[in-house]
C-alpha cells in the first residue's frame, strides 16, 4: 500500500473512534488492530476466510470498503492492491479533497481514420464488428510465454481473446520474439502480461471497456500505472519504439502514445 493509502485508512479508522494516535501514512500495530476491529463490524461484507489473511491485506480490505461506501467501483474485496484497487484509492483521494468524485472522462467517442480496419470505440460500432462483450472468443497460443504481472512466478502459454484479433495479435507477438529475442523480453518486461478479455466498465467511465470485447491487452502493469506520464512509465521509453511500432503497423492504438495514460493499455479500437 502507497502511504497515502494507508493515511485514508487511518483517518477513517481515527473518525471511527480508534486511538492510533497520529496519522502518518505508516502501517504497525496500532492500524493493524483498528483495521481488524472495524472489519469485524463489516464481516458481512467480507469474504468468509478474511480472518485468515495477514495484517497488511487486511488494511488494503479497508481501504476498499472505504472506496465501495463512496460508489467507487473496487472489484472484489478481496485484500489485494492491484490496478483497480489503486486507481479506486486515487479516487477516494479525489473525493476527501473536492468532497465529490471527478466527472466521468472516459465517456467521449474520440474520431480517427481507420486505415486497418479496426471499429472506432464507439460502443454500437464495437458490437456490429466483434458481437456482444465477452462472446465470439478464442485461444491465442502465445509465441513466448508471458507471466501474470500480479504473480511473476505463473506463467501463461494461452489466452482468450476475440476471435477476430487473434492473427493480428500473433503476428505482433511474433514480431516482437523475432527482434527482442528470448533474453531481452524479459529484462524489457515484455512478458508481463496483465489481462485481455475482462468484461467490466472503464475505470473514470460508465461504458464497457475494451478488454470486455477481448481486443484489449495490458503488459507490465507495476510499471505503467493508469494514471503515469512519460515521466513514470516504463513503455515510454525509447527501447520500446520497436514494441509499439509492431503494434501500430497492425493498427492497434496505445493509449499511452496518444493520450499519455494508460501506457500498459493497446487495444484494437480507433479513438
Amino acid at each position: 500500500m502507497r502511504a497515502t493509502a494507508v493515511r485514508l485508512v487511518q483517518q477513517a479508522l481515527v473518525a471511527e473512534g480508534y486511538p492510533l494516535g497520529e496519522v502518518d501514512g505508516r502501517l504497525g500495530p496500532k492500524t493493524y488492530g483498528a483495521a481488524t476491529a472495524a472489519l469485524t463490524k463489516r464481516s458481512a461484507e467480507l469474504p468468509a476466510d478474511w480472518n485468515d489473511w495477514p495484517n497488511h491485506r487486511r488494511c488494503v480490505a479497508m481501504l476498499q470498503l472505504l472506496c465501495k461506501q463512496q460508489e467507487i467501483a473496487v472489484g472484489r474485496i478481496d485484500g489485494l492492491w492491484g490496478p483497480q484497487t489503486e486507481y479506486a484509492c486515487d479516487m477516494l483521494l479525489y473525493h476527501r479533497e473536492h468532497g465529490t468524485l471527478p466527472p466521468p472522462f472516459r465517456d467521449e467517442t474520440p474520431l480517427d481514420v481507420n486505415p486497418n480496419g479496426w471499429p472506432r470505440q464507439s460502443e454500437a460500432e464495437l458490437i456490429r464488428h466483434y458481437g456482444e462483450i465477452g462472446k465470439n472468443q478464442t485461444m491465442l497460443s502465445l509465441p513466448y510465454p508471458h507471466r501474470l504481472s500480479w504473480d511473476l512466478r505463473k506463467t501463461v502459454q494461452t489466452f482468450s481473446c476475440h476471435e477476430k484479433v487473434h492473427d493480428s495479435a500473433l503476428r505482433v507477438l511474433t514480431r516482437v520474439l523475432a527482434h527482442y529475442g528470448p533474453e531481452r523480453i524479459p529484462a524489457l518486461h515484455l512478458d508481463r502480461w496483465g489481462g485481455c478479455l475482462n468484461v467490466r466498465k472503464m475505470r473514470g467511465g460508465t461504458r464497457w471497456s475494451m478488454h470486455s470485447w477481448g481486443i484489449a491487452i495490458d503488459y507490465d502493469t507495476e510499471f505503467n500505472g493508469y494514471n503515469w506520464g512519460r515521466d513514470r512509465a516504463t513503455l515510454a521509453g525509447p527501447e520500446y519504439d520497436a514494441w509499439w511500432r509492431f503494434w501500430e503497423e497492425e493498427g492497434w492504438v496505445s493509449l499511452g502514445r496518444t493520450r499519455n495514460f494508460d501506457w500498459m493499455h493497446v487495444q484494437a479500437a480507433k479513438l
